[in-house]
């Protein structure tokens, strides 16, 4: 079968499962570790785990996410996130 215009690479598709990972990462976060003690800067982190990851199911789709759209820090925070290195900062 030929692969259409609009079908996923498999480094596409890598990338959105690894975006699904942060995602559910930070949405469970508070389910298993609790909020309370988490500090502004680490609900900045968790925010942000959400917001990337999202940015990164939609890449490679038609209107979706390019590599440009990404900045330094939107790359460093996938980095530590694959070297589950991703400090959320707590009192």
């Amino acid at each position: 079968m030929n692969t259409t215009f609009f079908e996923a690479t498999p480094g596409q598709k890598q990338l959105a499962d690894i975006g699904r990972a942060m995602m559910d990462f930070s949405e469970n976060y508070g389910k298993i570790h609790g909020l309370r003690d988490v500090t502004d800067d680490g609900l900045r982190v968790l925010n942000e785990l959400s917001h990337v990851g999202n940015m990164l199911t939609q890449v490679g789709g038609v209107w979706g996410t390019t590599v440009k759209d990404f900045s330094d820090a939107d790359r460093e925070l996938i980095v530590k996130f694959m070297q589950k290195a991703v400090d959320i900062e707590r009192r």
